[in-house]
């Protein structure tokens, strides 16, 4: 035997809708045959529901949806179409920069208008790149790459070259206190020779 009576947040589970929505019904008297005292009575509820909803209020909303989407499908063409290979092959062409461009093209705008505020768009956006790359906030990839592949190999050079280095001032001692201020202090050379490569990267 089914149930008897339903929740508000049990018949907006059933019908897809938040709680808010249900609730805003209610306030409008739409359940107001099916009520119980303060229950609300499930069958009744539940087809109060369906007589409540605006058929060509809901063919509007999918229309509107679809016309939304549509243009959202047209405006991505219109962009991967408009931009130059190279934009396209760079770190630009990114997803925030993207759904920038695509606010910019919204509204009624003729084909000339678009193709100029995608052209402008990226124009823009390459001169901001080369004026951080010229103010040092911002390097190319390859060069940081190279950068790090030497102060790694400098690292890895002199790192292997502390035992031989250590030998002399190690051999014959005893005190193990003066052995590791002895390597310690090698290492304390090591990392500030690293630190001055570093430096000379910013």
């Amino acid at each position: 035997m089914g149930k008897k009576y339903i929740s508000q947040v049990e018949l907006a589970a059933a019908n897809g809708v938040s709680k808010q929505h249900i609730t805003n019904l209610k306030k409008r008297g739409i359940f107001d045959a099916c009520m119980d005292g303060k229950k609300i009575l499930r069958d009744c509820a539940l087809q109060a529901y369906i007589s409540s909803k605006d058929p060509a209020r809901d063919s509007q909303r999918e229309a509107n949806q679809k016309d939304k989407d549509k243009e959202i499908d047209e405006t991505t063409v219109e962009i991967e179409t408009g931009t130059d290979t190279e934009i396209k092959d760079s770190y630009l062409y990114n997803g925030d920069n993207i759904r920038e461009l695509k606010l910019l093209l919204r509204g009624k705008l003729t084909s000339g208008q678009k193709v100029q505020i995608i052209n402008t768009f990226w124009a823009g956006k390459l001169n901001q790149q080369k004026y951080m790359e010229g103010e040092k906030r911002l390097m190319p990839k390859e060069q940081i790459i190279k950068d790090n592949q030497r102060i790694l190999k400098a690292f890895r050079d002199k790192a292997l070259a502390l035992p031989t280095k250590m030998s002399l001032d190690l051999l014959g001692l005893k005190d193990k206190k003066e052995a590791a201020a002895i390597i310690e202090s090698y290492i304390y050379e090591l990392l500030e020779e690293l630190s001055q490569l570093e430096d000379e990267n910013q």
